[in-house]
C-alpha cells in the first residue's frame, strides 16, 4: 500500500467513524459492559427499567472525584459518560455498606465497595443510605469489582441514553 492510499483510507475510515456516532453507534472498549458496538438512543424515563444498559454524567462534584479514573469527555467536570445496567429507579431505597449494595432488601451481587484503589490511593464510597428521588438513578456494573459506578458516583440525573448491543465480543 503506498503512503497515498494509506492516508485515503485513513480517512474514509475517519469519515465512517464520525457517521457512525452521528447514527449513535457507540463502540465501548471498558470492561464495565461486554465489548463491542452498542446503538444509543436518547433517554426516556418513562421506558427506564432495571437492567437497562444507560449512559449518564455523574454530577459534577463526583466528577472531580472520578477524574483519575475516568477519561476526558463532554460531561461537567470534562469526564466520559458512564456507560452501567440500571439497577435503582425513582423512589427505590439503596443502601451501601462494607457488605455492598442492596436495592430495598436485595443485595447486588459483587457489589462490595472499595475502599482503595490498585494504586493504594483512598476511595471515597457513598455509604448509607440513597432514596431516590425523582429523576435519579443507580447505575452498578457486576461485571468487574472495580466499576466506575454509583458506588463512587451516588444518584445520578444526567441519564443521556439507553443503549441496545449490535454486536458484542463473545456473541
Amino acid at each position: 500500500m503506498t503512503a497515498r492510499s494509506a492516508v485515503g483510507l485513513g480517512a474514509v475510515l475517519a469519515a465512517l467513524a464520525v457517521a457512525a456516532w452521528a447514527f449513535g453507534v457507540r463502540l465501548n472498549y471498558t470492561s464495565s459492559l461486554p465489548r463491542g458496538l452498542y446503538a444509543e438512543s436518547p433517554f426516556e424515563p418513562a421506558d427506564a427499567r432495571r437492567g437497562d444498559v444507560v449512559t449518564a454524567c455523574p454530577s459534577a462534584d463526583a466528577a472531580v472525584a472520578l477524574a483519575p479514573y475516568l477519561a476526558n469527555g463532554p460531561c461537567p467536570g470534562g469526564v466520559v459518560e458512564l456507560g452501567k445496567p440500571l439497577v435503582g429507579l425513582p423512589g427505590d431505597t439503596i443502601s451501601v455498606n462494607r457488605a455492598g449494595v442492596r436495592v430495598g432488601a436485595r443485595l447486588l451481587a459483587d457489589s462490595a465497595p472499595l475502599f482503595t484503589d490498585r494504586s493504594g490511593r483512598p476511595l471515597s464510597p457513598k455509604l448509607g443510605r440513597h432514596v431516590l428521588g425523582p429523576g435519579e438513578y443507580w447505575l452498578h456494573s457486576g461485571r468487574v469489582p472495580t466499576s466506575v459506578d454509583s458506588r463512587y458516583a451516588g444518584p445520578v440525573s444526567d441519564v443521556r441514553g439507553t443503549l441496545r448491543p449490535l454486536w458484542v465480543e463473545g456473541e
